[in-house]
């Protein structure tokens, strides 16, 4: 999963949690909306018609607008269900590595 996070200088990140860090930092909303186009790109089934693939583009982009907007409102609640903060993104980037 990715997030969207509004970083102290107002600018936009994008947090994963499958590598567990920042994939895009100092980001404008069209910057992370470019970036999930091409993380949808990337990611699109090879079985996948060229129509679908490019409708699961746009639908990419558009999602990821609309949640940037939301994010940068002061309103992290309306694009996700547990929004994460950045001094939530900084502790689980900073935090020491289980042993185990």
């Amino acid at each position: 999963m990715r997030q969207i996070v509004l970083q102290p200088d107002g600018k936009l990140a994008v947090y994963s949690t499958v590598v567990d860090n920042l994939v895009v930092y100092d980001a404008t909303p069209d910057e992370v909306a470019a970036e999930a186009a091409d993380f949808a790109r990337e990611t699109a089934s090879p079985k996948a018609t060229a129509e679908q693939a490019a409708e699961r583009i746009r639908r990419a982009r558009e999602t990821a607008q609309r949640k940037a907007a939301h994010v940068l409102a002061g309103e992290p609640h309306r694009a996700y269900r547990h929004p994460l903060s950045w001094p939530d993104i900084e502790a689980m980037i900073t935090a020491e590595p289980d042993p185990s």
